[in-house]
């Protein structure tokens, strides 16, 4: 601050953001209790905000996400692609309302979820999220080959891209001769992408599964009259679609799906099947899942944590913050983009916390960057994003219900 005598004006410089971790009357020179519609670059300088214009995207009014050539949105309780023109296509209706969408992009597919629902958009068209597992059949005494003894049997549905559901609860049946196997009352899938069902069975007396036999989704009968231990092994046994997941991550070739305090991980590069068994537990919800190079940044109501290791069978749990993360604020940015020269990779995860924005490296590291200056007030949820202004890297958040859109220069 300074004193021009010729003009009897104060010049205020060196503006260094806002700050309400202390008393207004405790302020140093370029404190600000308020900024409203002006930014601060790397000199300290402060500008106004340029305005804005609204892009009506016709029926769509939250959850948005893109990737690739994919564009999504939320309206009226349903999903909606966004095309290049602004208009939209409704891929799916009848979504719970006011249900945000957290959303996962692997290869050409995009996985998204409410809590409630879930689904896969995929070729311009949305899909169910994984195969129901079948119910298990009837099964009776019929002639055949089969050596006296007690089988095992399961079912599973085919897609008519190859992917395979869980498999049915394992049927038992003995047979007190030579003979062979009638299962009918084979359940039909209504899913309309599946197209055949297949048939596994066990070696007399126990053993592994091997297919027995492939029939259409149509038809309800199968007789197994021989087995060939060299026929295809069940691999989906115990397997099941996720559970509807508050938030979701793709890390390592594993889908990642948090419902409540509960983090459940797919099979390694199967994303559609989960093992229900292997959900790891925390001790509060879970409110974000930002996958890192090294690991996964998981953010809770109460804490932020870093899981490092290869597979989640050897995550190593350490907790960086004890304070927790506001649920929807989490961007990804280029290490490059921190301006203390700090940051590395292509992806680093900057977010807010209850106690300010934060930055999660690759390798695991936890930077607050405004813990000193700037707290949040208690909000339900946000929105974030990194851009780049006028040749400074700004970190953007807006928060439901509150007046203030906060801004972090990197």
């Amino acid at each position: 601050m300074a004193l021009d005598p010729r003009e009897g004006l104060v010049e205020f410089r060196d503006f260094k953001g806002l700050r309400n971790t202390v008393d207004e009357r405790n302020f140093d020179n370029g404190d600000l209790s308020v900024a409203l519609n002006c930014d601060i670059d790397d000199g300290l300088n402060i500008t106004r905000r340029k305005g804005f214009s609204t892009v009506v995207v016709a029926g769509v009014d939250r959850a948005l996400f893109a990737a690739g050539s994919t564009c999504l949105g939320v309206g009226s309780n349903a999903l909606k692609q966004i095309l290049p023109n602004y208009g939209t296509t409704t891929l799916r209706s009848g979504l719970t309302a006011l249900r945000d969408l957290s959303y996962a992009a692997v290869a050409d597919r995009v996985y998204y979820t409410n809590g409630i629902e879930n689904g896969v958009v995929e070729n311009g068209a949305s899909r169910t999220w994984g195969l129901t597992v079948p119910g298990l059949p009837t099964a009776s005494a019929t002639g055949g080959s089969l050596r006296a003894g007690r089988y095992q049997f399961v079912v599973t549905y085919l897609r008519e891209d190859g992917q395979e559901s869980g498999a049915s609860r394992a049927g038992v049946f003995e047979l007190t001769s030579t003979g062979g196997v009638a299962l009918s009352a084979i359940p039909v899938s209504t899913d309309p992408t599946v197209t055949h069902k297949a048939v596994y069975a066990t070696a007399v007396d126990g053993g592994g599964f091997y297919r027995a036999g492939i029939i259409t989704n149509a038809e309800t009968v199968f007789s197994i009259l021989e087995l060939r231990t060299d026929a295809a092994p069940l691999e989906t046994q115990f397997l099941a679609p996720p559970p509807a997941g508050d938030f979701i991550g793709y890390w390592g070739g594993i889908m990642l799906v948090a419902q409540g305090s509960r983090l459940y991980p797919s099979e390694p590069y199967a994303p559609e099947l989960f093992d229900l068994r292997k959900a790891v537990p925390f001790t509060d919800r879970v409110v974000m899942v930002a996958p890192a190079k090294d690991g996964v940044w998981l953010g809770t109501d109460s804490e932020i944590i870093w899981l490092a290791g290869d597979s989640p069978e050897k995550w190593t749990y350490t907790q960086r913050a004890d304070y927790g993360v506001i649920p929807g604020t989490f961007a990804y940015a280029p290490g490059e983009h921190l301006g203390d020269g700090s940051g590395t990779g292509d992806e680093m995860v900057y977010f807010a916390s209850k106690r300010g924005h934060c930055v999660g490296h690759a390798n695991g590291t936890l930077v607050n960057l405004t813990e000193s200056r700037f707290a949040y007030p208690a909000q339900e949820k946000g929105a974030g994003i990194v851009r780049r202004h006028r040749g400074t890297i700004q970190f953007l958040t807006t928060l439901q219900g509150s007046e203030t859109a906060a801004n972090s220069v990197s």
